[in-house]
């Protein structure tokens, strides 16, 4: 949620910040080299022989170290990847692996509910090329080629379905062993807290940052997985900023967007730097921080996963609010929220980089895992805290995914899109909820404890055991409907 100061930068750069332009052409493995034939004769030359990928499976991920490491595959000669600057060419190996009915109809129900991306691209039943404007139709940025009707071959993956976990043997007291599980803790808190605008205080009390609450609660969580049996990665472990940029490093980048939206950029341009600066003022300090947090940090986590290990499941860890919090507000209102990757805004759908993201995620095949495991984290929050969802419904920037399960919703956020793989945004609990606040003031604890004349064990770890329980209801149990039981194994951690 934005505060304050945000709006401006928001309305000027959100597009921009979400697909992370300046920052993303480094972070690729290396494309792919087309293998030709050598001609049969001077006057003849053959067509290039058709790629060939090998095929990623859970058990070939299982020994790899990275994502990285799954992605710099050799061509089929031994030969080395040439490098390109194209960041399409990722999404080369899911070549044939959708069908036109399959892109098309993920595309208009859960990514571009607005109808926006058809005007970028020409599609027949065979491929669709993507270009990369509206007018601009003569070099498609991406051909995709589609698998014939009712034909669509397994993409490359390296994440297992809960399916396929579940008919895999785990022990009774391990049901989760061998599960990769990835924490990120929203925001980075400590010294950064208030220039994240995530730090809140009300009625003179101590004040409460959303980073280092949800640092708590994913240690708790790493320690509870541990203990079933999953590989867990954290994302971070302090309250340190994972990207090794900082506000300064962003100020020439911020400077240029500030001339880019500028009436008068022709006649600023021709200014000395250290004037535009003072001419820009406040705007520009907002606007580097902006880029620092919200954007080359969540660039940064996606790389670290990316380059560090090979996940099953994303879990990244957030505590919701009303918009009033930002203003000193408590409320009696509390709810919870879950949300998985999808519903690009008009504008978003628009940017090129959150083009090649949309196609990549859809392709991916990580959808339909994030709206199951969603679904299952839901249902445990629901029946331990007993609050109803925030209803997003569908919305200018929502669409709902599950039908008659209003806890999850699809929504186009930074980390969702930038994080490879299944992505479930966890964001449960109003802080700014008078019982909540005081609860999170009281930090965690051992037992019970009175509030509003009820007892409550410690949010982080009724945070952190939810998490823990939905993830094991997911890809330890039968399949069943969502929201209508639970894993009756570790409930009673209610209030």
């Amino acid at each position: 949620m934005f505060r304050g100061r945000n709006r401006f930068i928001v309305k000027r750069v959100v597009t921009w910040a979400g697909g992370g332009a300046f920052f993303c052409l480094t972070i690729w493995a290396k494309p792919v080299e087309t293998v030709t034939t050598p001609p049969p004769s001077p006057v003849a030359t053959a067509q290039p022989a058709p790629l060939v990928y090998p095929s990623v499976t859970p058990e070939i991920s299982m020994s790899a170290r990275s994502i990285s490491e799954l992605r710099h595959y050799e061509t089929p000669t031994g030969s080395p990847r040439l490098p390109t600057p194209n960041p399409w060419f990722t999404l080369d190996p899911y070549q044939g692996t959708v069908t036109r009915q399959q892109f098309e109809q993920k595309l208009h129900t859960l990514y571009d509910p607005f109808s926006v991306f058809p005007a970028y691209y020409a599609i027949t039943d065979s491929e669709v090329k993507i270009y990369p404007s509206v007018k601009e139709r003569r070099d498609p940025q991406f051909v995709l080629q589609f698998a014939p009707p009712n034909q669509p071959r397994s993409p490359m993956r390296w994440f297992r379905t809960p399916a396929e976990f579940r008919t895999e043997p785990h022990p009774v007291d391990k049901p989760l062993s061998g599960l990769r599980v990835a924490i990120d803790p929203g925001h980075i808190g400590g010294p950064w807290a208030q220039m994240e605008e995530r730090s809140t205080r009300y009625h003179g009390s101590a004040p409460v940052q959303e980073g280092d609450l949800n640092l708590i609660t994913a240690r708790l969580l790493n320690q509870e997985l541990t203990n079933l049996g999953a590989t867990v990665f954290q994302v971070r472990d302090s309250t340190e900023p994972v990207t090794p940029y900082r506000p300064e490093d962003m100020i020439p980048l911020a400077r240029e967007l500030l001339l880019a939206h500028s009436s008068h950029a022709t006649n600023l341009r021709a200014l000395p730097q250290d004037k535009l600066n003072l001419l820009f003022g406040q705007r520009l300090m907002e606007l580097a921080e902006f880029l620092f947090y919200r954007c080359s940090e969540i660039l940064e986590r996606g790389n670290r996963i990316r380059n560090n290990f090979v996940p099953d499941i994303t879990v990244t860890l957030y505590i919701d609010a009303t918009p009033g919090s930002g203003r000193g507000r408590l409320t009696s209102a509390n709810q919870n929220i879950f949300f998985v990757h999808g519903s690009y805004t008009r504008s978003e759908m628009a940017d090129p980089e959150m083009q090649m993201r949309c196609v990549y995620k859809m392709v991916e095949g990580s959808s339909d895992i994030e709206a199951e495991v969603a679904a299952d984290i839901a249902a445990v929050f629901k029946q331990v805290t007993g609050l109803g969802p925030v209803k997003y419904g569908n919305s200018n920037t929502t669409r709902q995914v599950i039908l008659q399960n209003p806890y999850v919703v699809a929504r186009n956020l930074a980390a969702n899109r930038e994080y490879d793989g299944p992505v479930v945004c966890t964001e449960p609990y109003f802080m700014n909820n008078h019982t909540v606040y005081q609860r999170l003031l009281a930090g965690d604890y051992d037992g019970v404890r009175l509030f509003d004349n009820k007892n409550y064990r410690s949010i982080f770890r009724e945070y952190a055991d939810c998490v823990a329980e939905g993830l094991v209801k997911a890809y330890a149990s039968p399949p069943v409907i969502a929201g209508t039981t639970t894993n009756q194994a570790m409930t009673g951690q209610t209030k």
